[in-house]
């Protein structure tokens, strides 16, 4: 006869997932629908918020090369600020490079 896995107190199975003490991890199904919405929500809300920076990343740079095609020094001046500063936002948002808060 073989034994049922609830019998076998080795089994790390996803049914009974082995906590870190050595006791099987018991989660009811309310519990680990809480915690799969709550992952889920930050998962998405994560991507938004990152094509959001993105995008205002993009928007500022565009307008900072407008006002460098200008003549006069003082909005050519703005101008690459905000390419400079879209570039940096965009970048970072898409963690191609470090963050300010990294620098410190």
């Amino acid at each position: 006869m073989v034994p049922s896995p609830a019998d076998d107190d080795s089994a790390d199975t996803p049914a009974h997932p082995r906590a870190t003490d050595g006791s099987v991890a018991t989660l009811s199904e309310e519990e680990l629908y809480a915690i799969v919405r709550v992952a889920t929500e930050d998962a998405v809300l994560g991507a938004l918020g990152t094509l959001m920076l993105v995008g205002i990343g993009i928007v500022l740079a565009a307008w900072g090369a407008a006002l460098l095609l200008s003549a006069t020094p003082l909005p050519a001046a703005i101008g690459v600020v905000l390419v400079l500063f879209g570039a940096y936002l965009a970048l970072s948002s898409l963690r191609m490079i470090p963050p300010v808060r990294e620098w410190v």
